[in-house]
């Protein structure tokens, strides 16, 4: 029979893990060398578990603490990320999974309502609500389905975050599905005024496939790695791209002619990528060609002669017009060609 590992000693190891994840992102808040004896005792406890100090679990267990452990680490290092504080684990977790937390912790405003508070929110138009799910509905759901689905990221991490996304997202979909609206609904909203007037921003990214990078008024994206993506700008102003590293994507730009519009490329790496500069160019009418006068001469001896002579002032034969296009000979007061039906008058 299988013999389960010791309760009191997995317990007593977890004890710090269950405190940071118990106080959420406000442990930035917290002194800086707090933090970092916490990250080293999480560390030390996470391996100590895995070395068998606490003996052996079934296979679901095992995963639980493993993700306890991880997660809390993980928050510690989005507190020093966000906090701009330089320590000894800021490699130890991919941007993806930095991201993916960052991503649920933001939608955390949904976890403390109940599912009938945000049908009654959506329900009145309630500005903030409307935001994050049209933000949501836009690239954050498709987003996060793809970073849940990196095979790079840890499986322990993979779980937490999953269970943790899972979560809100069904208590969310309850929630519309009650208000009588659909996601797609959340799509079509337009942007809020505050959005319209945001000056353009320089955003720093590691955009994964398939990403979207629209900010409307402008682009300007710098240090960035974009991978088999879009960065558009089709709101008015230009699209700058600078000092980044661009492939398997678009840059477009359709803000029409005014000045500072178009697409800026410098100090950048652009590979396999399509660049397209749509500019509204006024079109100029095609000017119909001059009509050209008959030549007339005299058909005795060819002398040339001035429209409206009737008699050859060399000969005195009678003089005829010739048609410009096909040089047939014309009749007086012709006004097209017989030959080929060019107006001569």
């Amino acid at each position: 029979m299988f013999k389960e590992g010791n309760r009191e000693c997995i317990d007593k190891l977890l004890t710090p893990s269950r405190a940071v994840l118990e106080t959420g992102v406000s442990i930035r808040n917290e002194p800086y060398d707090k933090r970092q004896a916490l990250w080293n005792d999480i560390k030390a406890n996470a391996e100590r578990y895995r070395k068998g100090e606490c003996g052996k679990f079934l296979s679901d267990l095992n995963t639980i603490f493993s993700a306890s452990f991880d997660a809390s680490l993980l928050l510690l290092s989005l507190a020093f990320k966000q906090n701009n504080e330089q320590f000894e684990g800021g490699g130890y977790f991919s941007a993806s999974e930095i991201e993916a937390y960052e991503t649920i912790e933001k939608f955390g405003y949904f976890r403390i309502l109940s599912k009938k508070e945000i049908a009654k929110k959506i329900q009145s138009k309630d500005e903030k609500t409307l935001t994050l799910l049209r933000e949501y509905s836009v690239s954050v759901k498709p987003r996060m389905d793809d970073i849940l689905g990196d095979a790079t990221i840890r499986d322990s991490i993979r779980i937490y975050l999953k269970r943790q996304w899972n979560e809100n997202t069904k208590k969310v979909g309850d929630a519309i599905a009650s208000a009588g609206v659909d996601l797609d609904w959340f799509a079509s909203l337009p942007m809020t005024a505050k959005d319209v007037e945001k000056p353009p921003q320089t955003i720093i990214i590691n955009a994964g496939n398939d990403a979207a990078i629209n900010l409307g008024q402008g682009n300007i994206v710098k240090d960035a790695v974009v991978t088999g993506s879009k960065i558009e700008s089709a709101g008015g102003g230009g699209t700058t791209v600078k000092d980044s590293v661009v492939t398997r994507s678009t840059i477009g730009s359709a803000g029409g002619n005014a000045t500072g519009n178009g697409i800026k490329i410098s100090d950048s790496v652009v590979t396999s990528s399509t660049i397209k500069n749509v500019q509204e160019t006024p079109v100029e009418p095609v000017k119909e060609p001059e009509q050209q006068p008959p030549h007339y001469k005299c058909l005795l001896c060819g002398t040339a002669a001035k429209p409206g002579t009737k008699y050859c002032t060399s000969c005195g034969a009678k003089i005829s017009a010739i048609c410009t296009g096909c040089k047939a000979v014309l009749l007086p007061n012709t006004k097209f060609c017989p030959q080929c039906g060019k107006k001569t008058i």
